[in-house]
């Protein structure tokens, strides 16, 4: 069973994942396509989410439905963030990040290595969760899915 640590309640940390097939009973798979959740992943590739939001220059798109993963496309955004003395001014970090969150408009939830606070906010006012988590993307995807049920939707 995977363990999370609450960041807060918009961000959680994935700190374990391991697939639950305990007592060999399979996931319920009542949800449908028309149940299934746009999840935006920001990685470099390897199957792995292992990117920071602000360090991010693409980011993968999947619909989540049940135990079923659908890579969508991958879409290109503009990092406005590459360490913590080498961000960009806070008038082109704006515009940077309305325009990525404006891409990525259409997505429920963003899994990322990591993400600050501010632009955590700014992506749940726009109905966006964020959750902060490293390794497989496929299991990562399902483990959100999970977690954004739990939240009731």
């Amino acid at each position: 069973m995977e363990e999370r640590e609450a960041v807060d309640e918009s961000t959680v940390r994935v700190t374990e994942t391991k697939p639950n097939n305990e007592g060999g009973a399979e996931a319920d798979s009542s949800s449908s396509a028309s149940n299934s959740v746009r999840i935006a992943v920001a990685t470099r590739g390897d199957g792995k989410v292992n990117v920071h939001f602000g360090h991010a220059t693409e980011f993968w798109i999947y619909n989540v439905s049940g135990q079923e993963t659908e890579f969508l496309e991958k879409r290109s955004v503009e990092a406005y963030c590459s360490g913590r003395t080498d961000c960009v001014s806070p008038d082109d970090k704006k515009k940077i990040f309305d325009d990525t969150a404006e891409m990525l408009g259409d997505c429920r939830i963003i899994l990322c290595a990591g993400i600050g606070d501010s632009p955590r906010s700014k992506l749940l006012k726009r109905g966006i969760i964020s959750l902060a988590g490293r390794g497989g993307i496929e299991e990562l995807l399902l483990e959100s899915l999970e977690f954004y049920r739990d939240l009731g939707f």
